[in-house]
């Protein structure tokens, strides 16, 4: 019998050693997540968490973190660990698909595992011992089979024959009941099977892979593991509580998610609110390269080139030493790696709220704001938590706002806030109450940043009313004349008033919101300030009373136009209107030129029509001419009329020239006044 090491396989007990070991391998994890706990989170606005975690070591080499496929490439791209007494040598996890490159390069697959039968098939010239029914057989396996008589095994199929090649040469057969075992003897194959069972073991959850985080520190401490991965954006949710003072109640909640598959323990939550660019790759994924397949060089070498010139003197050698070694300097500083970014320390500020619920400490950075709940935070995974994280008093005024743009005649009823906290508040839904009335409406607050002030608007003031009426105007300020230019100054102007009856039961202050326009100016007295879009004028409306409200926009626009292009209509036009009097004098000047060109022209241009028309006729009367004899009387009346349009012709070429040269003569005319 031989005593080299066997690895067993039995039938029916394969399946169960696979959830033995699976079962381990939980164990493990739960000791490891008494050790590995979620301290705080950072929730972005921007979708994503950075997650800090805190993990227990002594003497460990490495540690491992158990981390959902869904963040893995986030995990790549952000992992920071901070080891108080070493440092990172690497990060260790298998591909997206460890199983299939586990077995893509051994001789059996998953699904051979399950029986010796099964396994043997796939092993054909493996050395195993094999008993079954109390036989035993030893050698190389050369096949399994179907028994050909009667006989079933498990699951009621034919029992498989095994066949091996004993030692001395002989074939021996054995039927495999349900009680057989299977003992690879090459020990090569025996490690394949164990490894393959052990990937196995292991990823039975494809959902989750274990990161393997190498270190190179030594004793007992605390590993700090810091990554951002995608997650739910937080929402926020504000109760604005008005009264008759000017000031506001004003609470902001937080709407939060763990959709992080783990319960989240006493973790301090930070909500950041801003506009961060947020991007993911797939470094998980593999990439190849396509590389250009270049032909096997075959056949002679090709015959150098043939020396058929003078050698040049080289340069002085100190010439050449100081140019190699500028080349050697700036090829080191290209090769040289850059300084890694050092990492900012964050300082977390505090302060207090106004009585009612406890206050986040607010620290403004430079393009998002953070808020670090005061207690930690307990929530299941799943749960959907909502927290106060604000609550405090805020200047606040009541006013009706008129919108121009909106088309309607009724203001909409909003609430001016001055934003007096430490932080900027984040967008969120805004619920408004009223001391007295309760809840009067809903509004959208587009994020407020400290020391600023935003209206708010939650419903339609129909008992006020306003009505505009715009009158455009348009006046001729300037008219010059420059090198042939005309240069014309229009002062533009459009005054709207603004006719506001007032609630029968209250006082109003309405505010009225008229668009910018690129290029125009406003003047109002009612003028109380503007934003990047809007004009804003205030009007104070008694109860049962009117008010109005002028506004002027005001334009300056400047038009040219090249003399020699204008009419003689247009020109007289602007003579008429021109204050400066040697300007319209000119203007008038050039009108009468440009009517005398624009004559000039005019008969150019007819006896330049009846000439085609002559020499059309002519050619006409040629081929009648060629249709009939030349002495017969219809050929010597055509020859009479071709005769005369010859003398036509010759005629009005003349007054063609003539003309010709008259309105050149009109043209230097009108240039020269242009001129002067």
């Amino acid at each position: 019998m031989s005593l080299q090491p066997s690895f067993s396989v039995r039938m029916p007990v394969l399946a169960f050693m696979l959830a033995i070991a699976w079962q381990g391998a939980n164990a493990q994890q739960a000791i490891q997540a008494g050790q590995d706990r979620i301290e705080s989170l950072r929730l972005s606005s921007g979708g994503v968490a950075e997650v800090h975690r805190r993990i227990s070591v002594d003497d460990a080499s490495s540690v491992r973190l158990n981390v959902p496929v869904a963040q893995l490439d986030d995990l790549l791209k952000s992992l920071v660990v901070r080891d108080p007494n070493g440092s990172v040598t690497g990060i260790v996890l298998d591909g997206l698909a460890p199983l299939e490159e586990t077995f893509e390069h051994l001789p059996f697959g998953p699904a051979d595992l399950q029986s010796p039968a099964s396994l043997a098939a796939r092993l054909p010239g493996a050395a195993v011992r094999a008993t079954s029914g109390g036989r035993t057989v030893e050698g190389t396996i050369l096949g399994v089979t179907e028994a050909a008589d009667a006989s079933v095994g498990e699951g009621g199929r034919p029992a498989p024959l095994l066949s091996v090649l004993a030692a001395d040469g002989s074939v021996q057969t054995l039927r495999l009941g349900n009680d057989s075992v299977m003992e690879i003897l090459d020990e090569e194959l025996r490690n394949q099977l164990q490894a393959a069972l052990a990937v196995s073991r292991e990823h039975r959850n494809e959902s989750v892979r274990s990161v393997k985080i190498s270190l190179d520190g030594k004793g007992k401490r605390d590993i700090d593991l810091s990554y951002v991965v995608a997650a739910p954006v937080w929402k926020s949710t504000y109760r604005l509580v008005t009264d008759a003072s000017g000031k506001a109640r004003l609470q902001a909640w937080a709407v939060l998610e763990n959709a992080s598959g783990q319960d989240w323990k006493d973790v301090s939550v930070t909500l950041t609110s801003g506009a961060p660019v947020m991007l993911s790759q797939r470094l998980l994924q593999r990439y190849w390269n396509d590389r250009p397949e270049v032909p096997v060089a075959v056949g002679a070498a090709e015959a150098p080139r043939v020396d058929m010139f003078a050698q040049m003197e080289p340069r002085d050698r100190a010439d050449v030493q100081m140019e190699m070694e500028a080349r050697s300097s700036a090829k080191r500083m290209a090769m040289a790696p850059a300084p890694a970014p050092a990492m900012a320390a964050s300082a977390y500020g505090g302060g207090a709220g106004s009585a009612g619920v406890p206050e986040a400490a607010a620290q403004e950075g430079q393009t998002s704001v953070s808020y670090t709940l005061p207690a930690p935070v307990s929530v299941a995974a799943g749960q959907t938590l909502s927290v106060p994280f604000l609550d405090a008093s805020l200047k606040a005024e009541q006013v009706s706002v008129f919108q121009a743009d909106r088309g309607k005649v009724h203001p909409v009823a909003g609430v001016w806030l001055k934003n007096s906290t430490e932080g900027s508040l984040p967008p969120g839904i805004l619920t408004v109450y009223d001391q007295q009335a309760g809840h009067i409406g809903d509004a959208q607050l587009a994020g407020l940043p400290a020391g600023e002030s935003r209206l708010v608007y939650f419903a339609e003031d129909r008992k006020v009313e306003v009505r505009a009426d715009t009158r455009p105007q348009e006046q001729v300020s300037e008219v010059k004349v420059s090198q042939g230019v005309l240069h014309i100054t229009r002062q533009l102007r459009r005054e709207t008033t603004y006719t506001i009856k007032g609630a029968s039961d209250a006082d109003r202050t309405v505010l009225i919101e008229q668009p910018r326009q690129q290029g125009w100016e406003l003047k109002s007295e009612s003028l109380a300030g503007s934003t990047a879009a809007h004009y804003r004028l205030r009007a104070q409306v008694p109860a049962a009373g009117q008010a109005q409200v002028k506004a002027v926009l005001q334009r300056t626009d400047e038009q040219t136009m090249r003399l020699l292009d204008a009419d003689a209509d247009r020109l007289l036009y602007w003579s008429g209107i021109a204050s400066d009097s040697k300007a319209a004098e000119r203007l008038k000047t050039l009108a009468d030129l440009r009517r005398e060109l624009a004559q000039a022209q005019q008969r150019e241009a007819e006896l330049a029509d009846e000439h085609e028309r002559i020499v059309a006729n002519q050619s006409r009367i040629r081929e009648n001419l060629s249709s009939v004899p030349a002495d017969s009387s219809l050929g010597q009346r055509y020859l009479g009329l071709l005769a005369q349009e010859e003398d036509r012709i010759a005629a009005v070429a003349q007054e063609v020239e003539q003309a010709r040269k008259q309105t050149a003569e009109r043209r230097k005319a009108m240039e020269t006044a242009l001129a002067q």
